[in-house]
């Protein structure tokens, strides 16, 4: 059975499952059911903004709310058709959301969650003070949903009407999840520099994701119109909200099937303490039911922040242990070098694309580019002129500014002052996305690796410039053949660092080391014009450092230009074309690396000082000082490679 086949088993199951229960379950359960779905349906669209876009919305009621209040409205005011009036219903409650998203998702953190707070609270006001929404009466009166010839105005049929639209719903979420746009969102949440510098545009994910949320919210609303019959404020109360955030986080914030189990628990919690607080504090409101979700959610979060979905990942993973169990050292043999090459030429061809400007063609230039903290200048004053089709290495004490450089060129960090001109167009002070859709890419000095996924998942996400599929293409599956091309070449990024029995390791689980080549395997799936690779050799073995430096070589005869942060001066020596040399963020010289060795500012500078004849007191080689490249270990390794 093909995986794509056996994704969809559950969502089978789970339609059977609901359909039976609904129709033999005992009234006073399908009564619970029906709360549970259509509060589900709003959960699913949450779980989709915090499990994958990692935004937090304390006012998702609000979107329900506008739902509701659009239905109640068009039907009982405006004598609508109800199936007419949902999607139109729907609808305006996604314009909302795109109305607010715009300036309110520039927010981070509690500063989101707050500002949606706000947005729920601006809802209830408003509907309370309207003449045309009912005041604090709302709109009553209106009717059951009714369509072929049938009213479903009992519980049973209530609850099995809603099944499909649930279902429906949440395959449609998690076939999202497995998309172009799912891994894009979830690589944001854990590192949105990284996804940036891949070309995601996170700004406008997140905001299509939001809005997307609210158009679940909108639906749940409409389903809540018609089973109550009344629409008033506390649709839009901020407890609703709280239940429908404890109903994701109990479920689980990595799973939208997650959204469904826990909005099941919550109702069931919620007829619970309807039962219990009276019994314990007599005469207590509804305030306190608060409270008592408040302590729900705080256990949750404090004993099983993975929720629901958690202890099931722990028992799944227990079970296929057992069953399976994984030798040590199975699968952190290294490809030797040979099998590294058989491999590469698929690799490569990724990178030899007729784009390439010709070798020596100036592709970016850097002009003046400074950075100021206060009375501290990182970097002063920088000029460069990088050439198509050349390694340039980027050298320096530490502090020197070498990564401040980097921030600025790929749009990390805005400059104080100067220019960055990649391929022609400015990308100074702009979105690393911008750059990284004119062809440049890079890695991190700290490692920036997407945690929650695995290798061939973190090289994946270098192909989202690549390929095109948006939301709705990946919701309904229309991207399958998008799919196997990213998987091909993917999978050749990662054979090409020697990865390929790592692929399917969660990156996490990785040796230093290995993550750091997943990085690099990473930029070179983005099939970049520009490579930026900050200290690339850091932490690898020596054979790893000579297949790299081998493979860099490929990578400049294919026509990619690449700049180099190292601080292994040996190995750069031996592989760059020319080097740049920073100290105390400026400029001291460019060159060949011989003309680099021999300079007397550059021993100076790693030095630390120099004599009265302006030569360094101590040999070049002390203290990892720059030496001739000709008998280096990387260039011992070009020789073996050869």
């Amino acid at each position: 059975m093909s995986p794509m086949l056996r994704r969809q088993l559950p969502f089978v199951a789970l339609l059977v499952g609901l359909l039976v229960f609904g129709a033999v379950g005992p009234q006073s359960m399908v009564n619970v059911g029906i709360y549970a779905l259509i509060y589900g349906i709003a959960a699913i669209g949450l779980s989709l903004l915090m499990g994958l876009a990692g935004q937090v919305s304390l006012g998702h009621a609000a979107f329900i709310a506008v739902g509701a209040y659009t239905q109640a409205i068009l039907v009982g005011k405006a004598d609508w058709n109800p199936l007419a009036a949902a999607p139109v219903a729907v609808v305006a409650s996604m314009i909302i959301a795109l109305l607010v998203g715009l300036p309110l998702l520039r927010l981070r953190g509690h500063f989101l969650a707050l500002a949606t707070l706000g947005l729920g609270i601006i809802v209830g006001v408003f509907v309370t003070e309207q003449d045309f929404t009912g005041g604090t009466s709302g709109i009553y009166g209106l009717p059951y949903l009714s369509f072929g010839g049938r009213e479903y105005d009992t519980p049973q049929e209530y609850f099995l009407l809603l099944v499909p639209f649930v279902v429906v719903g949440l395959w449609l979420a998690n076939n999202l999840v497995y998309s172009r746009t799912g891994r894009a969102l979830s690589a944001v949440n854990d590192s949105e520099v990284a996804a940036e510098c891949l070309g995601v545009d996170t700004f406008t994910l997140r905001l299509r994701v939001f809005v997307l949320s609210a158009g679940y919210a909108g639906l749940a609303g409409v389903f809540y119109t018609h089973w109550l019959t009344i629409v008033n404020p506390s649709v839009a109360h901020f407890e609703l909200s709280v239940k429908i955030l404890l109903m994701v986080v109990l479920g689980g914030l990595g799973t939208v099937w997650g959204a469904l189990i826990g909005a099941v628990g919550v109702q069931l919690l919620d007829d619970g303490l309807r039962e219990l607080i009276p019994v314990l504090i007599p005469g207590a409101k509804g305030e306190i039911q608060l409270i008592g979700y408040g302590v729900v959610l705080v256990l949750v979060i404090i004993l099983m922040p993975g929720g629901l979905a958690q202890l099931w990942g722990m028992l799944r993973r227990a079970f296929v242990d057992r069953r399976h169990p994984i030798e040590r050292g199975e699968h952190e043999h290294a490809m030797s070098t040979q099998e590294q090459r058989e491999v590469l030429d698929e690799a490569l061809g990724l990178l030899s694309r007729a784009d390439h400007q010709p070798p020596g063609t100036p592709i970016l230039t850097v002009t003046g580019l400074t950075k100021r903290y206060g009375g501290v200048v990182a970097l002063d004053d920088l000029g460069l002129e990088i050439r198509a089709g050349e390694i340039m290495a980027l050298i320096g004490p530490n502090g020197a500014g070498k990564t401040t450089a980097f921030n600025m060129i790929t749009g990390v960090m805005a400059p104080t002052e100067g220019s960055v001109v990649l391929h022609g167009h400015e990308v100074a002070g702009k979105r690393p996305h911008i750059a990284a859709a004119l062809g440049a890419t890079r890695t991190f000095q700290n490692l920036q690796t997407f945690k929650s996924t695995t290798v061939i998942g973190n090289v994946k996400v270098a192909r989202h410039l690549r390929s095109h599929a948006g939301i709705v293409r990946g919701m309904l599956l229309l991207d399958r053949a998008e799919e196997r091309e990213i998987d091909r070449a993917s999978q050749a990024a990662v054979d090409a660092m020697g990865l390929s029995r790592l692929a399917d390791r969660p990156i996490a689980d990785l040796a230093f080391g290995k993550q750091r080549q997943s990085e690099v395997a990473r930029a070179l799936a983005l099939e970049p014009s520009v490579l930026l690779l900050d200290e690339p050799m850091a932490g690898l073995s020596g054979p790893e450092r000579d297949s790299l430096s081998w493979l860099l070589r490929q990578v400049k005869a294919s026509g990619v230009t690449v700049l180099l942060v190292e601080h292994d001066v040996a190995a750069v020596m031996a592989l760059a074309d020319r080097v740049a040399v920073l100290d105390d963020g400026k400029l001291i010289a460019l060159g060949t690396p011989a003309e680099v060795t021999s300079d007397p500012a550059v021993i100076a500078a790693y030095l630390g000082e120099e004599d009265s004849g302006g030569e360094a007191s101590a040999s070049p080689a002390a203290s990892g000082a720059p030496t001739a490249p000709a008998a280096t270990a990387s260039s011992t390794g070009e020789e073996t490679a050869r």
